[in-house]
């Protein structure tokens, strides 16, 4: 009897190791997913500052997010063509999608800048390049994964344009509108903002300046890009027409600029005239900011 025992037992021993084998080798088995997919991006623009269009070589950085945490950072896609299609810059900024099909989150800037962490420093005081200061950001895409690698940004902007269309009126000629310089006063210029969460533009600066527009030689436009503003109480645009002198005009006047509000373009016509001018506003291109247009005088 005992010998007989100890023979089942060896037996149920045995059949334990095997079966304990078979299993730490079904744990082990590596499955095999396939290779990573690299995603296709693709980008269009609510709105831009330059003829609503892509210009060759735009740069855009894109983020991959895993959940909260971003397992690409600030990767370089370019349009060499300006044609929306965007591709890695470098071999190195590819952004590639797991191979186990398990979806990410993409989501992406303008203009790319080198080292940017997900905290995007914006800094208006130059205005004289308006494309490197165009700051806009598409909100994530989501559920993106190597079945589903195509993604489609759609850019927004986060900053305010003005746009000035200027001629000459009564007792002045059109060549006394070259070189103006044109001006706008009480105005931040630094601000921050978080492009992972796509949120609001944070003033960054504690002083007010003067800000300079990126005028035309013949003085018959003018420019520019500025931080998003709660009231605009006490801004002044100033005309400064070096044969003539100088006109002023105050941005409050405005009953439709009230607020400078994201993503809004402001445009004013302006009639300059020898003993003041005449400011027509009206929105377009951007979404709309100060209405359809009002007669403004300055002197």
């Amino acid at each position: 009897m005992n010998k007989f025992f100890a023979f089942i037992a060896t037996v149920f021993s045995a059949a334990t190791f095997l079966t304990a084998c078979e299993n730490d080798e079904v744990q082990d088995a590596v499955i095999d997913y396939g290779p990573p997919v690299k995603i296709n991006v693709s980008a269009g623009i609510q709105t831009r500052a330059v003829n609503s269009a892509w210009t060759a070589n735009d740069a855009i950085g894109v983020f991959s997010m895993n959940g909260t945490a971003a397992e690409y950072a600030n990767m370089q896609y370019i349009t060499s063509d300006s044609d929306g299609n965007f591709t890695a810059a470098t071999e190195d900024d590819v952004v590639w999608l797991p191979s186990d099909g398990s979806s990410r989150s993409v989501l992406a800037y303008y203009p790319y800048v080198t080292g940017c962490d997900g905290t995007y420093s914006i800094d208006v005081s130059d205005q004289t390049d308006q494309e490197a200061i165009d700051f806009m950001v598409s909100p994530a895409v989501n559920n993106v994964n190597k079945t589903q690698p195509n993604v489609a940004f759609v850019f927004s902007h986060k900053l305010v344009k003005i746009q000035l269309n200027i001629r000459s009126g009564d007792g002045i000629t059109a060549e006394q509108l070259a070189n103006m310089n044109v001006t706008l006063s009480n105005q931040y210029t630094t601000a921050t903002c978080d492009v992972l969460t796509d949120a609001d533009v944070d003033v960054t600066g504690t002083e007010v300046s003067t800000l300079s527009f990126l005028t035309s030689a013949d003085g018959t436009t003018s420019e520019a890009i500025v931080l998003p503003a709660s009231t605009t109480e006490g801004m002044l645009l100033q005309f400064e027409l070096p044969e003539v002198g100088t006109y002023s005009w105050a941005i409050s006047n405005s009953a439709n600029s009230q607020s400078f509000e994201m993503g809004n373009r402001y445009i004013y016509n302006v009639n300059v005239g020898k003993t003041s001018i005449i400011v027509t506003s009206q929105i377009e291109d951007w979404a709309a900011g100060n209405g359809s247009g009002e007669d403004v005088n300055a002197e």
